[in-house]
């Protein structure tokens, strides 16, 4: 009997074994499974970040060139009242508008203001009203009148004003 023993003895570890050895590639396949998610999961959201972080770059270089167009546009301040007045009858110059008298106006205090009273081909004044809010200066149109002359030609009176530098 100690012969049977022995053997029934071998055989339950061997039993034990196999199945300590059963229970733990279980163990590990689970392990390795839950493991296999958790990669998948990082390898995604790696790929979202990465999206989201291409995607903030490309919203920075659009900010980027806005502040680069936003500062070649920067308005200027006239030195002074005989520099603005150069700048808004040189506008009407270059349309072909005539100015028949200009002359200053009352305005609040730091600012320049400027009455002219202007003849000449009605779509060439419209373009120097465009023109003059292109001005690199900050100009204001607080007032304009027109009356036509003929089927091309207008008259009118603009008044026109500015911030001075102090």
């Amino acid at each position: 009997m100690n012969s049977g023993r022995k053997d029934g003895l071998w055989f339950f570890l061997f039993l034990l074994l196999v199945g300590g050895l059963a229970w733990g590639q279980n163990y590990f396949i689970n392990v390795m499974a839950i493991l296999k998610g958790s990669i998948y999961d990082l390898k995604r959201e790696s790929m979202i970040l990465e999206q989201q972080a291409k995607e903030q770059m490309r919203q920075i270089e659009i900010y980027k060139k806005a502040i680069a167009s936003l500062e070649k546009y920067q308005l200027g301040i006239p030195q002074n009242e005989v520099d603005f007045y150069a700048w808004v009858q040189q506008e009407l110059t270059r349309n072909g508008v005539r100015s028949n008298v200009v002359k200053p106006v009352a305005s609040p205090d730091g600012r320049s203001g400027v009455q002219i009273d202007f003849e000449g081909p009605y779509y060439s004044f419209v373009r120097t009203l465009a023109d003059w809010r292109n001005l690199k200066v900050a100009v204001r149109v607080s007032s304009v009148t027109l009356n036509s002359v003929d089927d091309v030609n207008a008259k009118g009176v603009a008044v026109i004003q500015s911030v001075l530098k102090k």
